[in-house]
């Protein structure tokens, strides 16, 4: 546990670099807020005996002082508030910055080790809860324990046993090594509940119309029930554990205040005590004994930050594709595969593989499913990386090895849906610079010349996943996209498998001619396709 919390400070710690100073202002700013409202308390106490004694004067002066240490206080509270609240809100937009540009950014191994839906709450939910712990509560409890030791000691100063007997019977026991546990395996597992059901929502939003069509809609709202019984569960379980727990506490606070107003009686009736010094005991048990809940709110807050800290540390070891200067080419003479061996695991999915394509000659690639067309894909685009043979790429009589530099080159159209919320020309406009010409010819040469029909043309709004177009109106929408990049390199994957057969042979007319001089390579099983390339490779 110790070890854990080390840890966890020192992440904490390289976490806040680049907002330390503002930090640090932060906390200055409310120490001296509390300072303040702490010599309000002795102010009053003498502006209360003096009053009693009558003299006037000097009251007058000490309420001049009282008055102007409460609004000071209140401009320093307002100034941190803001300051703060500015801080936390630069934190988090960093530290998700950091996360959503990791997991773009990720390997594929790692790609498949966490659900979408459990990122998303990672990102948001965890990351919040982060940084207002960092940002705030641990200042706050800072602050908390600053306000309880000086309001102690002040009384202290004014009555040593009654101090004593303060601290004794506030229930510090309370933040015990049981306590923690408990607290820290029920947010563990609510967590981990949370995560679920935002999988199964995120799925069932997604495939909202397939789910319907196959007639799983009562089997997937069950697994939305089930989940939201399980978190209810587990919600009513640290429910009940906290209320117990701030019962106790409160009993013991409300125990601290009647015998500080009994003990404060009776001395006021035997005279050791005048009229302020009772006011100020009450004011001052009151100011111990709230850090002492403000310290027990603390706990949980501390425990659930801690649950979120390893879970997005969790996302933070993702490995990086390693980020390489992008090396653009005038031109690709061809492109070249020796021995090429990848495994999945212990799944070997290509065996020494060879292929050469060249400019100008359209290569198709088929293969039933499983066979390794898709993975062909990723090793040619060098999101993974093969475990045997090379991938070189040909240019000006010479080669290198094909990486992730090269992607640039390639004009990649993805199998299915993968068109982005927002209009047509939203999702066409890759390359700013392109002109209303250069749209119209990308628009004709991948046959989609059917958004001139629609209401709002170019500008028509397409939901998640092309929702509004067609599956074939969305193929070829992908197919311009991918062209608006004037690359050497042709990377197909079933390009024509939702069109009908007449605007299939219109379009690979189009393309045969735009990409005379390019590397042209279709991942399909349309034998019609194959039939007009130059080599078909089939995948066994």
């Amino acid at each position: 546990m110790l070890a854990r919390s080390k840890y966890q400070l020192k992440w904490t710690w390289k976490l806040i670099d680049g907002f330390k100073s503002r930090l640090f202002l932060y906390f200055i700013l409310e120490l001296a807020s509390i300072s303040l409202s702490l010599y309000f308390i002795l102010l009053s106490k003498q502006a209360i005996d003096l009053a009693i004694a009558g003299n006037r004067d000097t009251v007058k002066t000490i309420l001049i002082i009282a008055v102007s240490a409460v609004l000071i206080s209140m401009a320093l509270k307002s100034w941190s508030t803001w300051l703060n609240e500015k801080t936390r809100m630069d934190m988090l937009i960093s530290l998700q910055n950091r996360l959503i540009k990791k997991q773009m950014l990720s390997t594929w191994n790692f790609v498949k080790k966490w659900h979408s839906g459990d990122i998303q709450l990672r990102i948001n939910a965890d990351s919040n809860e982060v940084v207002q712990m960092v940002g705030s509560s641990i200042i706050g409890f800072v602050l908390t324990l600053f306000r309880l030791l000086a309001s102690f000691f002040l009384l202290w100063s004014m009555d040593p046993m009654l101090a004593f007997i303060i601290l004794a019977i506030s229930p510090l026991l309370i933040f015990s090594k049981i306590y923690f546990r408990k607290l820290r395996g029920l947010n563990a597992k609510l967590k981990k509940a949370e995560s679920y059901f935002a999988q199964i929502v995120q799925e069932n939003l997604r495939f909202r119309l397939s789910i319907r069509a196959l007639g799983l809609q009562a089997n997937r709202w069950k697994k939305v029930e089930d989940s939201q019984q399980s978190i209810y569960i587990l919600k009513t379980d640290l429910l009940n554990f906290s209320t117990i727990s701030q019962t106790l506490l409160k009993a013991s606070v409300n125990f601290g205040f009647l015998f500080t107003f009994v003990w404060g009686t009776y001395k006021l009736l035997d005279n050791e005590i005048t009229f302020g010094m009772m006011t100020a005991f009450l004011q001052l048990v009151g100011r111990i004994q709230g850090p002492v809940l403000g310290l027990m709110s603390f706990v949980p807050l501390f425990i659930k930050f801690g649950t979120s800290v390893d879970r997005i540390d969790d996302l933070m070891s993702t490995e990086e594709e390693q980020q390489e200067e992008p090396a653009f080419l005038d031109s690709v003479d061809a492109l070249s595969m020796e021995n090429l061996s990848f495994r999945y695991e212990d799944n070997r999915i290509i065996s020494n593989f060879n292929m050469q394509v060249e400019a100008g000659k359209p290569v198709a690639i088929i293969g039933s499913s499983g066979k390794g067309k898709t993975t062909l894909i990723r090793l040619i685009l060098s999101l993974v990386n093969a475990d045997e043979g090379s991938i070189w790429i040909h240019h000006h009589g010479e080669k290198s090895h094909l990486s992730n530099k090269h992607r640039v080159n390639i004009a990649y159209v993805p199998q299915g849906d993968k068109l982005f919320t927002g209009t047509i020309r939203e999702n066409l406009l890759v390359n700013e610079h392109i002109s209303e010409d250069q749209l119209k010819e990308l628009i004709y040469l991948s046959c989609s010349e059917f958004v001139y029909d629609l209401p709002d043309g170019l500008d028509t709004y397409i939901g998640e996943s092309g929702y509004g177009l067609s599956e074939g109106q969305a193929q070829r929408i992908s197919l311009a996209r991918a062209l608006s990049r004037d690359c050497k390199i042709w990377l197909f994957d079933e390009v024509t498998s939702a069109l009908d057969s007449a605007t299939t042979k219109e379009l690979l007319n189009r393309l045969m001619i735009a990409g005379k001089d390019k590397i042209v390579i279709y991942v399909t099983h349309d034998l019609a396709l194959a039939e007009r390339c130059e080599q078909v490779i089939y995948m066994q």
